[in-house]
């Protein structure tokens, strides 16, 4: 008889604990589903803002390109007018010395007349 009364007392006791693991097994699945959910969400958020960011870095490094190759093109300009520039000089000191060497030496300690007119153009 005391076997029978602890068989009819545990039974609702064990279908009690039964009922209690498998919910306590889909409360366990519910926040391992609620928790992946989660990480994805956050792992493609943080995806997100890396791709932002890197067309943000990209268009930044597209402008100072762009203003690299605009300054390249005003120093090549600059440096070539300075050549033609340094190269009009040159000529115009090498026509001021053909047209000394061709003044006559006329013993007037080299600054006759006309080699100051030469000098003054």
């Amino acid at each position: 008889m005391l076997t029978a009364w602890l068989s009819k007392a545990a039974t609702p006791l064990i279908v009690l604990g039964l009922i209690a693991l498998v919910a306590a097994g889909i409360c366990w699945a519910c926040l391992a589903t609620v928790d992946r959910l989660v990480g994805d969400a956050r792992a493609s958020a943080i995806a997100e803002r890396d791709a932002h960011w890197d067309a943000e870095i990209a268009k930044s490094e597209a402008a100072t390109q762009a203003i690299i190759a605009e300054k390249l093109r005003e120093t090549m300009a600059a440096q070539e007018a300075a050549r033609a520039h340094v190269a009009s000089v040159e000529a115009q000191l090498a026509q001021l010395e053909t047209d000394n060497a061709r003044l006559p030496d006329d013993g007037a300690c080299g600054l006759g007349r006309d080699r100051v007119r030469l000098l003054a153009r």
